[in-house]
C-alpha cells in the first residue's frame, strides 16, 4: 500500500534524460520527480470542465479516491480548490460522483481476503480485510526499496492524495499479501504494479537492464492504529517482510508507469537524504520505527559499499 507506518515508506537518471532533467538537485524539496496525471476515470469525468482542471492538478488529485478525500463535502472541497460560484455548481456534481466511486473502491477492498497469523507468523486462517482491522488481527504485508547501487539512490513514490494513511508522503513500495500468496511473490508482484518494473528473485538471471533483482533482507512486527477512513480507530497489526531490489541503472522517470492509486508521484533519493528524513522525522516522509529505520539504512549503505 510502510504500511502503517503504512509503512507503506513505503526520487533523475544521469543518462537518458537532458541536462536539465538529469540536475541533482541541492535538497529533496527541489529535486525532479515525475508527477501523475489524472486517471483515466477521472480524467473522464471533467469534460467540459477545462478550467477545473488545473486547480485539481495543482493539488496533486491523480484518482476519484483523491478527490473525494479532499473535504467532507463539495463546498468544503471547492473552497480548498479556489472554486468562484459557477464553477463550484458545476463542479458539486462531479464530486458526488467521485465520492461514490471512492466508497465503491473501499468496499471492493474491504471485501479482499487476507491471511490471518498467529504469534509464530504461521497462517491460520483468512479473513475479508475489514474484519481483519475490525479484530485487529495480524496479518502478512512487503515492503521493498528499490535501490541503485551504482548511484546510491533510492527510487521512492509519493502515496497517494486519497491514501487514508500518510496521504501524500514519500515510501518505499508497499502492499499487503493476498490470502495464499507467498512473500515474495507479493514482493514482485507490488514492484510491478507501482512502478512496472519487472523485478526477479535474486539469484536469477535479469532479462532487461531495467529490471530488478529482489532479495528478503528482514522481517518486523509493526503495530499501528489507524486514524481516519473505514478504518479509522481500528488496529492494523503486521508481519512486515522488508525487501532489497537493484537495478542496475536509475531508470528514467519518465519510463515508469505509476499506478496512481497507489504512488501519485515518483524520484530518486539518496541514502544520507532518507536518513536525515528519517532522523528529523520529516513530515514528506513516512517515518518508520527506530529499529526499522536503522535497519533499512545500514542494508541499502552496505548495498552500495558492496556494488564498489
Amino acid at each position: 500500500h510502510f504500511l502503517h507506518l503504512e509503512l507503506l515508506f513505503c526520487f533523475s537518471n544521469k543518462e537518458g534524460l537532458s541536462a536539465s532533467d538529469g540536475m541533482l538537485e541541492a535538497g529533496i524539496a527541489q529535486q525532479q520527480c515525475k508527477m501523475a496525471s489524472l486517471s483515466p476515470r477521472l480524467n473522464q469525468l471533467f469534460t467540459g470542465m477545462e478550467d477545473i482542471r488545473p486547480l485539481v492538478l495543482n493539488q496533486n488529485i491523480s484518482t476519484s479516491r483523491d478527490l473525494a478525500g479532499l473535504g467532507s463535502n463539495a463546498r468544503e472541497a471547492g473552497c480548498l480548490l479556489g472554486l468562484n460560484a459557477e464553477q463550484q455548481g458545476r463542479f458539486n456534481k462531479l464530486f458526488a460522483l467521485s465520492k461514490l466511486q471512492a466508497e465503491c473502491h473501499d468496499e471492493e477492498r474491504a471485501k479482499l481476503s487476507l491471511d490471518v497469523v498467529n504469534s509464530q507468523g504461521r497462517v491460520i486462517m483468512a479473513l475479508p480485510r475489514a474484519d481483519v482491522h475490525q479484530q485487529g488481527a495480524w496479518h502478512r504485508a512487503v515492503n521493498v526499496w528499490i535501490l541503485c547501487p551504482s548511484t546510491g539512490r533510492v527510487l521512492m513514490g509519493q502515496r497517494a492524495t486519497g491514501k487514508y494513511v500518510d496521504a501524500r508522503r514519500w515510501t518505499c513500495v508497499c502492499g499487503r499479501m493476498d490470502a495464499g500468496e507467498l512473500s515474495m511473490d507479493a514482493a514482485l508482484r507490488r514492484v510491478t504494479a507501482e512502478f512496472n518494473i519487472s523485478a526477479v528473485p535474486e539469484p536469477e538471471e535479469l532479462s532487461g537492464v531495467n529490471d530488478a533483482s529482489v532479495s528478503f533482507i528482514f522481517m518486523l512486527r509493526v503495530r499501528s492504529r489507524i486514524e481516519k477512513g473505514v478504518y479509522a480507530g481500528e488496529e492494523d497489526n503486521t508481519y512486515l517482510d522488508v525487501y532489497l531490489a537493484k537495478i542496475q541503472k536509475e531508470i528514467p522517470l519518465d519510463h515508469l508507469q505509476l499506478d496512481v492509486r497507489d504512488k501519485q508521484a515518483c524520484k530518486y533519493v539518496t541514502i544520507d537524504e532518507i536518513e536525515t528524513a528519517f532522523r528529523q522525522k520529516s513530515e514528506s516522509f513516512v517515518i518508520p520505527s527506530d529499529e526499522y529505520g536503522r535497519k533499512i539504512i545500514h542494508y541499502l549503505k552496505n548495498a552500495v559499499k558492496a556494488e564498489k
